[in-house]
């Protein structure tokens, strides 16, 4: 069950989308097995992470997420009464994070903190306050931990052939024989039908790593988001799409054969990662294997085809550019192959309202509320 707390405003989107994979591209998971992408040698890959002492950098840093200083006891101490039941202190921990009189939490996606730096900073991205939220819940003797859930693909157009792709976290607190909660006050971005499934603190600690790298990355500090990645892999080393993002981090420096590495370690671990293929192929065609190339290309073709989520960020897109006319067109093509997602309607309604077209509005406006409602009780 989600709590949606009074708060959750569109200033407070607590646990957002949060783990970062640097795209250029997608690819269709239905194709990939006819690649063959053959895996790189063990001692390719953990030469990689090894290179770092040859290189004067090392595994650090290093922090404990969840840690909690003498301020953020007293924070609970003030506002969590320890007599209350579960149930009462998740409620009165929750308000006291979002109130404004009080913590005031805000959402910024583009923070990643440790519950320590996301408390007095007062924002961060989903993971920030992941953690945040967790370490508090559990000095008020709260049993939460991470929750990763799947949801439908995401993505933040960068340009016509780059984006960034996001996965979901949030909050389960555990009552025991009382049942447990999923605390997400996103509510744009998590369903209840949606796959999720526990995650540990050390995979939560590489994805910690991974996203502070990959903004270190973006911000040029290569030196600074190889030692992250490197943090994040040594944390995690089965997480492949970290592997593809340190292979997006050679490809800018120019190092093409550990990119090569690191992005068919990706593919070795999980073959239907659509960021990796996409990625490789660019990279083969930039070193000149256009064979190679033109077949990963071609997967990304047949994604765009067949996968709605494309579309409806083409979608997306076209109206955030004024053209009302392609974006109806993408997300009908979206609607074409996936009929019962409601923020496909939802999407077209919003066009039809800014084409003037009120009546046409109104229709997709009702069947996506029917769908929502329809989505909401099978869960």
């Amino acid at each position: 069950m989600r709590i949606r707390h009074p708060y959750s405003t569109n200033t407070f989107a607590l646990l957002s989308t949060c783990v970062i994979l640097i795209a250029a591209g997608c690819a269709s998971p239905q194709t990939t097995q006819r690649l063959q992408i053959s895996p790189p040698p063990p001692e390719a890959s953990a030469a990689l992470l090894n290179s770092g002492s040859r290189q004067g950098v090392k595994l650090s840093p290093e922090e404990n997420i969840l840690a909690i200083d003498a301020d953020m006891r007293y924070f609970i101490e003030e506002n969590v009464p320890a007599a209350l039941s579960p149930r009462a202190r998740l409620s009165y921990l929750l308000d006291s994070m979002v109130r404004p009189s009080q913590l005031g939490l805000s959402y910024d996606p583009g923070i990643t903190l440790n519950a320590t730096e996301t408390f007095y900073a007062r924002k961060g991205n989903c993971l920030s306050l992941s953690s945040l939220f967790i370490a508090l819940a559990r000095e008020a003797n709260l049993n939460a931990y991470y929750n990763e859930v799947t949801i439908p693909p995401s993505w933040d157009m960068v340009s016509d052939n780059s984006m960034v792709f996001y996965k979901h976290i949030n909050v389960v607190v555990d009552f025991g024989d009382d049942g447990h909660e999923v605390v997400d006050l996103s509510v744009d971005n998590y369903e209840y039908h949606y796959p999720q499934k526990r995650l540990s603190e050390q995979e939560a600690a590489a994805q910690h790593y991974n996203n502070r790298g990959a903004e270190l990355l973006n911000k040029g500090q290569n030196s600074e988001a190889m030692r992250y990645f490197r943090r994040a892999l040594y944390l995690n080393p089965q997480a492949g799409h970290i592997w593809g993002n340190l292979g997006t981090l050679f490809r800018r420096l120019g190092q093409r054969d550990e990119a090569e590495t690191a992005y068919r370690q990706a593919l070795h671990l999980d073959n239907n990662d659509q960021v990796a293929i996409s990625n490789l192929g660019r990279l083969y065609r930039e070193q000149g294997n256009i064979e190679k190339a033109r077949a990963l290309e071609q997967v990304a073709n047949n994604f765009r085809k067949k996968n709605p989520f494309w579309h409806y960020t083409r979608a997306k897109s076209e109206y955030e550019s004024g053209d009302y006319g392609k974006a109806l067109e993408a997300i009908k093509q979206a609607i074409s192959l996936q009929k019962d997602e409601y923020r496909f309607y939802r999407f077209a309604s919003l066009i039809y309202f800014r084409q003037g077209k009120r009546e046409l509005a109104a229709d997709y406006a009702d069947k996506a509320a029917r769908l929502k409602i329809k989505s909401n009780s099978n869960s």
